[in-house]
């Protein structure tokens, strides 16, 4: 009896002191903690002489409407958010209405040297939103739907290292109907895909103004739908340096190699072999943060899975410059230029190599604490340097430009905040 008495003394002092450890661990976080809730909304008006970027002109006037909100949790050792977006356009040409929306979720733990992260979003759109950016490629009534997950762990092994390890999984489904059409039945619409990666760096602090970051990645993209797919493979490593110096200018250099593996398959040219192609990434950037002016400018290579069917290499050049003219003004011109070119080949690409311009002068006005308005103008050009069925198809080959004027109205709303 006195060793099950004992037994049993000794269990509930286990437990005891594994409920205080417990209790000791999410102390912090019950008792220091913060609530966020922020939200925006932007009302516009648009006039494009080219909406379409076609080579008979598409005219749109429309009406547009970006609401926005963000709850953030931030405790001792954990926070956690979420992020919602909404882009509706509506135009006297309905070939062109839109509804984007999108949610985003992020979450970290600290504890100690290591940190676990891990964000996850969802996001449905139309083509006008985001084909300008992936093949240029502009069709009336096409959604894409995007999903992707992102878990990360570091580890600050000494005062000067920190390791980092980050898988992530996106996919991307199109859907389409209308004018859109013409595409998808010619075999040549736009594909989803689904790509697997996993990401390796090691960031030393060299300064307090200088740091390194060396990395290597891995991932792999299915393109199309089964039985009827291609995969390719990328790989390769980059090393980035980013050097503050002064309190003012910084700058950043990096580059790497990396490899694109396209093995035999049924989306393949030729399947009497497999092809390994090889890149460069390339990024420079350098930033002006003053008093009145803010100046950026910067060049990256670099290449990622287009919805044409294959990896694609995107370089691009972009400068942005903002002088602030008194409490309430703001003037900005902002500049792109861009080309991009597949790498490798698939007998379902529907884009090839092109080049895209863009650029736009605005003035920003804040005339109260939590509202601006602002006015802009942009301009559009894009040349294809050679055009395949389907852009032929849809009158996207050689040249084309738009003009567009803008006027938005935008409420910040401050949020509100609560402490425990």
């Amino acid at each position: 009896m006195s060793l099950d008495v004992a037994y049993t003394g000794m269990f509930n002092e286990g437990r005891h002191w594994l409920a205080s450890l417990v209790l000791l661990m999410l102390a912090p976080i019950v008792v220091a903690d913060e609530w966020k809730v922020t939200g925006a909304l932007d009302q516009s008006v648009e006039y494009d002489d080219n909406i379409g970027l076609n080579i008979n002109a598409t005219p749109a006037f429309g009406y547009l409407l970006n609401p926005s909100f963000s709850a953030d949790w931030n405790a001792t050792n954990m926070s956690a958010g979420i992020t919602g977006r909404g882009d509706i356009r509506r135009y006297d040409d309905d070939r062109w209405d839109c509804e984007t929306f999108s949610v985003d979720f992020n979450q970290q733990y600290q504890q100690r040297l290591n940190v676990f992260s891990v964000t996850a979003g969802y996001a449905e759109s139309c083509a006008g939103a985001n084909q300008i950016s992936d093949t240029g490629i502009l069709l009336p009534n096409n959604q894409s739907e995007t999903y992707n997950i992102a878990p990360a762990w570091s580890w600050q092994w000494s005062s000067l290292d920190r390791f980092s390890l980050s898988p992530s999984y996106s996919k991307t489904t199109f859907s389409s109907s209308g004018v859109a059409n013409i595409v998808e039945t010619s075999g040549l619409g736009f594909q989803g895909n689904e790509t697997y990666s996993v990401n390796l760096s090691e960031n030393h602090l060299w300064t307090r103004r200088l740091s390194s970051t060396i990395s290597s990645f891995f991932s792999r993209t299915e393109f199309g739908e089964s039985g009827n797919s291609s995969k390719q493979d990328v790989f390769g490593f980059q090393l980035d340096n980013q050097y503050e110096i002064t309190r003012m200018w910084s700058i950043n250099v990096g580059g790497g190699l990396s490899w694109v593996d396209s093995p035999s398959n049924s989306g393949s040219i030729d399947n009497s072999n497999d092809s390994l192609l090889r890149t460069e990434t390339v990024n420079l950037a350098l930033n002006y943060n003053g008093r009145r002016i803010d100046y950026s400018i910067d060049y990256s290579r670099r290449i990622n899975p287009s919805s044409s069917g294959q990896i694609t290499e995107y370089n691009s050049v972009n400068m942005s410059f903002s002088y602030q003219i008194n409490r309430e003004l703001i003037f900005n011109i902002d500049g792109t230029f861009s080309k991009n070119q597949t790498v490798g080949k698939s007998v379902r690409q529907i884009s090839t190599d092109r080049t895209y311009y863009t650029a736009s002068i605005g003035l920003v006005w804040d005339f109260a604490r939590e509202w601006q308005l602002s006015t802009s103008y942009r301009y559009r050009r894009q040349e294809f340097t050679s055009a395949d069925q389907g852009q032929l198809a849809n009158e996207l080959a050689s040249t084309r430009d738009s003009n567009a004027l803008m006027i938005t109205l935008n409420y910040n709303w401050d949020g509100l905040r609560v402490f425990r």
